[in-house]
C-alpha cells in the first residue's frame, strides 16, 4: 500500500512572490506599450503589430516568410496570421518563392504609403516612451532585453 504523502504547505508569501514573475511583468509592460502604439496608429488604420510586421518587410524586402519569422522571433503560423490583414488591405503582396512551399513577401505602394504616414506616429510614441523612462533607463532596458533574448536563444 502506498504511503499518503502530504502536499507541501501552500504559503501565501511564496505564492505572492509570483508578482515578481518575469513573464507576467514583461507581458504587462508589453500590453501597456502595445496599447500606446495601437492608439497612435488608429488615424492610419494600423495596429502596432501590423506596423512592426510591415516595417520589417519594407526594410528586408523581398523576404521569405520563414526568414521574416526567424528575424522577428515569431512562429511562422503566427506571422502568417498577422500577414492576412496586411494582405487584405493591399499593403503587402505574398507570392510563391522559387520553392512552391516558400512564400516571398513585398511591400506594395499602398503599404509604403501607409508606412510613411505611420512613421511619424511611431517616432512620436517612441520618443514619448524614451522621455518617460529617461534615455539612460531606456537604453539599459533595450540592452538588457536584447541580452536576455540572446542568452535564452542560445540555451
Amino acid at each position: 500500500m502506498k504511503k499518503n504523502t502530504k502536499p507541501s504547505e501552500l504559503s501565501r508569501n511564496e505564492v505572492a512572490k509570483g508578482i515578481e514573475c518575469t513573464g507576467f511583468n514583461l507581458k504587462r509592460a508589453t500590453r501597456i506599450v502595445q496599447n500606446l502604439f495601437d492608439d497612435a496608429f488608429k488615424p492610419v488604420g494600423l495596429e502596432g503589430t501590423q506596423y512592426t510586421v510591415l516595417s520589417h518587410i519594407f526594410v528586408s524586402e523581398p523576404i521569405l516568410l520563414t526568414k521574416l519569422a526567424h528575424l522577428m522571433d515569431v512562429d511562422r503560423t503566427t506571422l502568417a496570421r498577422n500577414l492576412k490583414p496586411l494582405e487584405k488591405k493591399g499593403y503587402v503582396q505574398i507570392q510563391p518563392g522559387s520553392d512552391k512551399r516558400a512564400k516571398l513577401i513585398n511591400t506594395t505602394e499602398q503599404g509604403k504609403e501607409v508606412l510613411s504616414k505611420a512613421l511619424p506616429l511611431w517616432r512620436e510614441t517612441q520618443d514619448k516612451i524614451k522621455a518617460t523612462l529617461g534615455m539612460g533607463n531606456w537604453s539599459s532596458m533595450i540592452s538588457n532585453l536584447n541580452g536576455l533574448v540572446k542568452i535564452l536563444k542560445e540555451s
